[in-house]
């Protein structure tokens, strides 16, 4: 798998196809082989690029900082280290929270921006921030197994998924803390006007009990995004559902 050097990291990624690039960020608990159905499916004329974020994965070196502007640095130095100089980012749940955080530093960057199961543009609520939880996940694989179900509970109880929870319970110990507070000091909200001129689309699944509807509703609001909503669909549409949404997003880029 290709490593790239990006700050005091050595990132991991895959990548499919060729043609206009496409950088998908994985979201916490997960690595980039959650976007691996949906690459599988890309169309010809574009290439798909899927990382593991500090502390994740098979990227290696400090698992912090955890700080999103911190994690959307390393998602720029990444850019900058495979020459890309305009790309269409997709970011899933934590990884939706790095990809708003890259549209505001580095909108020239940025070809068109789509949130799939946003994070918390307000600030993640204090009824979440439960360290013991987060350590419970590491110290019980069934535990983490049944949450991680929860999350994406359309996705097929295959050898993929089996493959999925090995690689996300692997996610260093500090990285699942620091990402706790990190989403509760993330609170662009009204910051996010600012993207108003920037071609970008919000997801989410019906079902989903984490990013609810609502939650895209505010999201899509402040951006001045579309906003479509998965029937029947939870926190995953990436991998419950990856036709269905590369589909979607398909549509919502040829307008651009």
């Amino acid at each position: 798998m290709p490593m790239q050097r990006v700050g005091d990291l050595e990132v991991h990624y895959r990548e499919r196809g060729q043609g206009s690039p496409v950088v998908l960020i994985s979201g916490n608990w997960t690595t980039s082989l959650w976007w691996q159905p949906m690459m599988e499916l890309l169309p010809p004329g574009l290439r798909a690029i899927a990382y593991d974020l500090r502390g994740r994965g098979l990227t290696r070196g400090p698992a912090l900082p955890q700080a999103i502007p911190s994690l959307a640095e390393d998602l720029h130095g990444l850019l900058d280290a495979l020459g890309l100089m305009r790309v269409h980012v997709i970011g899933h749940s934590l990884g939706s929270a790095v990809a708003m955080q890259l549209a505001l530093e580095h909108p020239e960057r940025v070809h068109t921006l789509t949130v799939l199961a946003p994070a918390w543009v307000d600030g993640m609520p204090a009824a979440y921030n439960l360290p013991a939880h987060q350590l419970s996940l590491h110290d019980n694989r069934d535990y983490f197994a049944a949450a991680m179900r929860g999350m994406a509970p359309g996705a097929p109880d295959d050898s993929l998924w089996q493959q999925l929870l090995d690689e996300g319970h692997q996610q260093h110990r500090d990285a699942s803390l620091a990402t706790l507070q990190a989403l509760v000091d993330w609170a662009p909200g009204e910051r996010l006007k600012a993207l108003h001129a920037l071609p970008s689309l919000v997801v989410s699944g019906e079902t989903d009990p984490l990013s609810t509807v609502d939650m895209g509703k505010r999201c899509a609001s402040l951006m001045g995004a579309r906003h479509h909503v998965m029937k029947g669909v939870g926190h995953s549409p990436n991998l419950e559902t990856p036709r269905n949404f590369l589909g979607a997003w398909r549509e919502f880029a040829a307008e651009q």
